[in-house]
This record gives C-alpha cells, sequence and structure tokens, in this order.
C-alpha cells in the first residue's frame, strides 16, 4: 500500500496545476459547455473534461479536448451528470479534476 501511496503522489507532483476559474453552462438546453482559465505551466499541452452521473462515485466518461479553454459536449443535459477539468502535460500525467465554480453568463 505505501509503494501504491507513494506512486500516486509522484504522479501527482508531476502533474501539471488545475486549470482555475471553471465555469458552467447549459441550463433548459440539450448540451453542456464547460470554460475555464488556461493554465500557466510550459508542461501543459491540453485538457480532458470529465462527466460521471449524479450518483456515481468516480468518473465514468472522459474527453480529450485539447488546447482550447471552452468545450461544449453535446447531448448531455447538465442535470444528469458531474463535470470536471484536468489540465495535461506532455508526460501524460494529469491535474486533479478541477469543479465548476460558477456559471456561465450568457453572452
Amino acid at each position: 500500500m505505501t509503494a501504491l501511496n507513494a506512486a500516486v503522489l509522484a504522479r501527482l507532483a508531476w502533474a501539471p496545476p488545475a486549470p482555475t476559474g471553471v465555469l458552467i453552462g447549459g441550463a433548459v438546453q440539450p448540451s453542456t459547455t464547460l470554460e475555464w482559465d488556461a493554465v500557466d505551466d510550459p508542461r501543459v499541452v491540453g485538457y480532458k473534461v470529465y462527466w460521471r452521473d449524479t450518483t456515481a462515485p468516480r468518473w465514468q466518461h472522459s474527453r480529450w479536448v485539447g488546447e482550447v479553454t471552452r468545450f461544449t459536449l453535446d447531448g448531455l443535459v447538465i442535470d444528469n451528470y458531474l463535470f470536471g477539468v484536468a489540465a495535461v502535460g506532455r508526460d501524460g500525467n494529469e491535474s486533479v479534476v478541477a469543479f465548476p465554480g460558477g456559471q456561465i453568463r450568457r453572452r
């Protein structure tokens, strides 16, 4: 168990920081949009969006979205899932998943 804990901690230490300013939108729409602030770290090559059922204890789905700071998941209703975003480093290590902290304001 100690070796596993050490490996997990090492992977987190090598990962880039988590995205900040994560917002969510999609009320009364057939899709969900996430946006976030870009991570200022040269190791970051892109981002991954995660989602899971509201009753699931672990992330069930993810999608590589690349070097963007806004992404829409078509066909996923905001009320049915929990969402988050992780930064991905060039070595494949991922930050912890950042949950949305507010709503996207309509433009």
